[in-house]
This record gives C-alpha cells, sequence and structure tokens, in this order.
C-alpha cells in the first residue's frame, strides 16, 4: 500500500507536528536509566507511531511493540512484557525500545489490575519506554502522564496536507486535479494516514476534475470491499475510506451479518456483539462529542466481517425484528458460554448442535425445561430464545 511504501524512515519527514517530534527526538536522544517514560496522544494518523519507530531507526534502537489493548489484563501484560525485563541482560549489545501502543485501550473495572502492571513497568524498566494513546481524558489515563513526559500530537492542518498530497502525487505521477487533493485533505480530518489511503483510491479510478461519492468509496462498493478483507489493517484501512456515517456503517454491516447464511451461529453471535460493542461506542461519541473514540468503532466492525467471506446485504428486515435477531444472538451465546465447561464441548458446537436438541427434547416435556432452566440459572430469555428454536422444528 501507499501508507506502507511511503513511511518515514526519518522523523523530519513526517507531516505537521513539528515542535511535538523534536520533543521525541531529544527524549529518546538523551534517555538515560531512571529516566521517565514517553506518552504521546492525540487523534489517529497523526504520527505517533511512525514518530517513534523513525527516531529508533535513527538513533539505533530496536523497537519491541505491543498493543496494550490486546493484552489489557495484567496476567496477559506479564506474559507479554515480563520476559523483556528478565532477559535484557541477553541484548547487551543492542538498544531496546519498549512500545505500548493504545494503552487508552486498558479500560473497564476488569482491567484496573492491567493498569497497575503498566505503571509498575514503566517505573522499574531498565530500557526506553514509549506509549501512545488516543485519548486524554480517562483517570487511568492521569497515572501514566503522572510518570511520563506527555508529548500532544495534533491533527494535521488541511492546508499542510494538501501540500503534503501535492508532492506525493508528483513523486509518484499521478494526475490528481488540484481541488480533489484539497477536498482528499479537508475529508481527512487531520489525518494523514487516511488522506494517502484517500489518495491512493482516487490514484486507480479516472478522473475527471471533481471528487464523486464513488470515488471516495460512499456506495455499495464500498462495503463490498470491506466484506472482502483478509487482514484487520486491510479492513480497517477500508472502513476509513468509506464516506458514511458511523451509524450507517453499523446498520449496514450488522445487515450484512444478520443476513449471511455461511456463517455458524456462533459466528454470527461473535459478530453481532462485535457490532453491539461497536454501537455502544456510538452512544458514547454521541453523547460527549468524543470523536477520538471512532478508531475503536471501526476496530469492531472490523472484528465483525474480517476473513467472514461475508456479502453485502440489501436488507428489507424491519428493524424491530432485526432488533430481535440481535437480542437473540447474544442470548444465545451467554447459553454456549454456560453450558459448554458442563457438557466438555465447544461453545460452536452447543450453539449448533445442542440447543437444537434441548429445544425438541422440551417441545413435549415442559416440566423438564422448568428444571432445565432452574438448574442453569437462566431466565425468561433463555425460555423464549428455545420456544424459538422449538417453533423451528
Amino acid at each position: 500500500m501507499l501508507t506502507e511504501r511511503l513511511r518515514p524512515e526519518k522523523i523530519a519527514q513526517l507531516v505537521g507536528n513539528e515542535q511535538a517530534r523534536l520533543e521525541v527526538f531529544k527524549w529518546l536522544k538523551h534517555w538515560k536509566t531512571g529516566s521517565k517514560s514517553l506518552l504521546l496522544t492525540g487523534p489517529p494518523g497523526v504520527g505517533k507511531s511512525t514518530s517513534i519507530y523513525a527516531v529508533a531507526s535513527e538513533l539505533g534502537y530496536t523497537v519491541l511493540e505491543y498493543n496494550a489493548s490486546d493484552v489489557r489484563t495484567r496476567e496477559r501484560l506479564r506474559e507479554a512484557l515480563s520476559p523483556t525485563l528478565e532477559n535484557a541482560s541477553l541484548f547487551n549489545e543492542e538498544k531496546l525500545l519498549v512500545f505500548l501502543d493504545e494503552v487508552d485501550g486498558i479500560s473497564g473495572r476488569a482491567d484496573y489490575a492491567g493498569m497497575d502492571f503498566v505503571l509498575d513497568f514503566i517505573e522499574n524498566a531498565t530500557m526506553p519506554v514509549a506509549m501512545a494513546a488516543n485519548l486524554e481524558d480517562t483517570q487511568k489515563l492521569k497515572k501514566i502522564e503522572q510518570k511520563s513526559l506527555v508529548v500532544r500530537f495534533s491533527s494535521v492542518p488541511v492546508d499542510v496536507l494538501t501540500i503534503y498530497l501535492r508532492a506525493v502525487s508528483l513523486k509518484e505521477d499521478l494526475e490528481i486535479p488540484e481541488d480533489l487533493l484539497e477536498k482528499i485533505a479537508r475529508n481527512s480530518r487531520g489525518d494523514a494516514r487516511q488522506a494517502i489511503n484517500s489518495l491512493q483510491t482516487v490514484s486507480g479510478k479516472k478522473i475527471v476534475g471533481s471528487l464523486t461519492d464513488h470515488q471516495f468509496m460512499s456506495d455499495s462498493s464500498a462495503l463490498d470491499a470491506v466484506m472482502k478483507a483478509q487482514t484487520m489493517p486491510e479492513c480497517l484501512s477500508l472502513l476509513r475510506q468509506y464516506d458514511a456515517q458511523p451509524y450507517d456503517k453499523i446498520r449496514a454491516i450488522f445487515d450484512s451479518v444478520v443476513s449471511a447464511k455461511n456463517l455458524s451461529l456462533e459466528s454470527k453471535v461473535e459478530s453481532l456483539e462485535a457490532i453491539s460493542q461497536a454501537d455502544m461506542i456510538l452512544g458514547k461519541i454521541q453523547k460527549r462529542q468524543s470523536w477520538r473514540l471512532l478508531r475503536y468503532l471501526d476496530r469492531y466492525l472490523a472484528d465483525a466481517v474480517v476473513s467472514k467471506k461475508i456479502s453485502r446485504a440489501d436488507s428489507s428486515i424491519p428493524w424491530n425484528l432485526r432488533l430481535a435477531i440481535w437480542n437473540d444472538g447474544k442470548v444465545v451465546k451467554q447459553m454456549a458460554e454456560a453450558l459448554s465447561e458442563e457438557y466438555h464441548v465447544g461453545k460452536s458446537a452447543i450453539a449448533s448442535f445442542y440447543l437444537p436438541f434441548f429445544a425438541l427434547y422440551f417441545k413435549y416435556r415442559p416440566a423438564a425445561l422448568e428444571r432445565f432452566i432452574e438448574k442453569n440459572n437462566f431466565g425468561d430469555s433463555e425460555k423464549r430464545v428455545l420456544a424459538k428454536l422449538t417453533a423451528k422444528k
């Protein structure tokens, strides 16, 4: 992809945030044992991660990167990071820098211990530790800020992005009209990575002097491309190029998942759970106007579809029916989790084989159904789903 080919190898090659980049360079150049860790904050696509890699390369460091949102609990963080501390002596001839990306992804009550581990880690690390976050307003980040040098990155100004896109177009021999470059810069909302992705998208099409919705991937072809993505980075890139409102993205992907005939019941439940998380994030965005959370919304939507070979659906299913399917899917997932351990089989087997069998068995044995519900601490929701499965038999 164009973003990978153009990834800066030196700190001076980045776009925007000149003072912030200088602070990153000075931090690593003058780092010594006992120095504070580094925390970079700011919206996606403005150069936080790229700055770390560029400065590390210039100063001869090898970067060990971990995504904190993927290893957010104490045990998973310990498994990932402890070997780095324990084996540091094995790398005496190599300068190492630990980079924890998306530390704001450690959230929720279950992750408090994970955050405590990160705080202990940055206090006791014998090598430079850099972190990146998209949010600044969480209490747990405040604790990290107190023990770190905080460098804030800002969105890249539209005029700077336009100049950069013009230079890239000349370098790559792309005949892109000036008004189109300006519109890409404006629509990218200060995200340089998204701007380059959009530039690559339009460069493969015939340009007729002005930007069209099709060129910005706002029609059905955009959703088709998202559904066909085989990797998370590819899917995220396509979702960010998909010029639609967040609610429309959620609705379109939800319709496609609900209508998918190739997914197992368990896979469909997992996809619907990811979509429900995206919907909750959208609620937070609208309530708090925290638009930086959009990055996480796209990540959950990508989780719902990537590598699942789902086809786009122009669904005419009424909303109340779609909502019922969504809620039933969550109940099936909960039942599968509760019963898989008891019956020593996977959740997929519970969802696809055991539950339909139970439904058929209980169809003519209401007393047995009541005992089953009571034994497993189920309620009316579980009874309703079993009744629906019975009706299909």
